[in-house]
């Protein structure tokens, strides 16, 4: 086996691992829900960078310990799976049905699992010095279970190390396999728990391929394979697990990261149709501050010049804002359907009738009919018209909008590109100008 092999496997996964620790740690800082998981990565990051040759190198020459990287590996490895326990129980949720819990996810629960956490931190630590020794920084081949194969307290100490990490995959994998398999798990979070039980099941596969190595070594039997299968079926199942286990536990992450790129979507697609909407009625924006003359003297001698750069920036504010999306989505919705309301009067009697025979004898869509409603009302406005004199209730209200901040989305984007449509608007017109 050489040098670079098993440093090669290391950095492949070290390199994710920390990655993934560095991007959660503002979350973890500011919620302690994501603490337990950020410290699960954290433990696992440490126990795989110690197997680094120049860290186990480094380690020696600190602590003077042979093998003290081992050592390390082995204890941060326990305090990483004892943290997966119980930010599985945490997420995963219990029977409702009243019925007792499997016992799997009773042998985990708090108590237990620190009893015997700590309980194999210390024994593993207890018979760590009555393993084979060697002396002098890390050498070519340097695997410690190669070191100890055949050697009974060595063994004894690996085996101890990779049934507690059996104990922990098997049961979280249990864990997330039978929430994943629960009817109202969907979508994401169904594909979370899948990659999880995965990866879980292949981390077991990681410690008992191992132990049965080891088993065979103290029976002074042959094993399938020899230490170079072991080696490299150990390097892809830990690889495997890893990797497993990171994209089932970043899934949701990665639906959050969806929903808010849909919303920064939906906030500057609907912005044409807000300008256009709240300039003709500014009343509706919430907060809006009286008009006033304009005082620059940019302004005064080129005011349209002056509302285009106005509006230049304010879109180039949206675009990189990402802050607060689905508050700012939810009041722009909300103050076009305010701005919509309060062009209501200028709409004719009738017109909206009129406008939907019309619109469905010309073929089109639906949506058009709310665009030159409001378009028409905009006009009759600007014009210095006066309202229609008609009691609110007798018109249905143009835009309406429900709690789903997307469908709404949905619903607006047509309407506000109809309004900018000047074939079927004008197609309108000329049949409803006497209107």
């Amino acid at each position: 086996m050489s040098s670079t092999s098993p440093d090669f496997f290391a950095w492949a996964v070290v390199a994710p691992l920390t990655a993934v620790v560095i991007w959660r740690t503002p979350a973890a800082i500011r919620s302690p829900q994501s603490r337990t998981l950020w410290l699960v990565f954290a433990a696992l990051d440490v126990s795989m960078i110690t197997k680094i040759g120049s860290v186990g190198d480094f380690l020696y020459d600190v602590t003077g310990i042979d093998d003290a990287a081992t050592l390390t590996k082995h204890l941060v490895g326990i305090i990483a799976v004892a943290g997966l326990l119980k930010w599985v129980t945490s997420v995963v949720p219990g029977r409702d049905d009243g019925q007792r819990e499997p016992t799997y996810r009773r042998v985990i629960s708090n108590r237990p699992r620190r009893i015997v956490t700590w309980g194999a931190i210390v024994v593993i630590t207890a018979i760590f010095p009555l393993s084979y020794r060697r002396t002098g920084p890390q050498v070519e081949d340097a695997d410690f279970i190669f070191q100890q194969a055949g050697h009974f307290w060595g063994s004894l100490h690996l085996i101890l190390f990779y049934a507690y990490l059996i104990f922990g995959m098997v049961c979280a994998s249990m864990m997330c396999s039978a929430a994943a398999r629960d009817p109202r798990a969907s979508g994401p979070v169904k594909v979370s728990m899948q990659g999880l039980a995965l990866g879980c099941a292949v981390g077991a596969c990681y410690g008992t391929l191992r132990s049965a190595f080891l088993l065979a070594r103290l029976a002074d039997k042959p094993f399938l394979g020899g230490g170079g299968f072991v080696d490299i079926g150990s390097n892809i199942t830990l690889i495997g697990c890893v990797a497993l286990v990171l994209m089932g536990s970043t899934v949701p992450a990665w639906e959050r990261m969806d929903a808010r790129m849909d919303a920064h979507a939906a906030v500057n697609d609907l912005r044409p149709m807000w300008v256009r909407l709240t300039q003709a009625v500014p009343g509706a924006v919430y907060g809006q501050p009286p008009a006033s003359a304009p005082t620059s003297r940019f302004a005064r001698r080129a005011p349209r010049l002056h509302s285009q750069v106005r509006g230049f920036l304010a879109s180039l504010g949206d675009f990189w804002n990402w802050r607060d999306l689905d508050y700012r989505l939810r009041r722009r919705i909300t103050e076009i359907c305010d701005a919509a309301l309060q062009l209501q009067p200028y709409v004719a009697p009738g017109m909206r009738e009129e406008a939907e025979r019309t619109a469905k004898e010309l073929g089109l869509p639906a949506h058009a009919v709310a665009a030159y409603l409001l378009r028409t009302a905009i006009h009759r406005l600007k014009a210095g018209d006066p309202p229609y004199d008609v009691p609110p209730e007798a018109e249905s209200a143009i835009l309406k909008h429900g709690d789903d901040l997307q469908a709404a989305t949905r619903e607006l984007l047509p309407i506000g590109k109809a309004m900018e449509n000047p074939v079927a608007m004008s197609s309108l017109d000329r049949r409803l100008a006497n209107l």
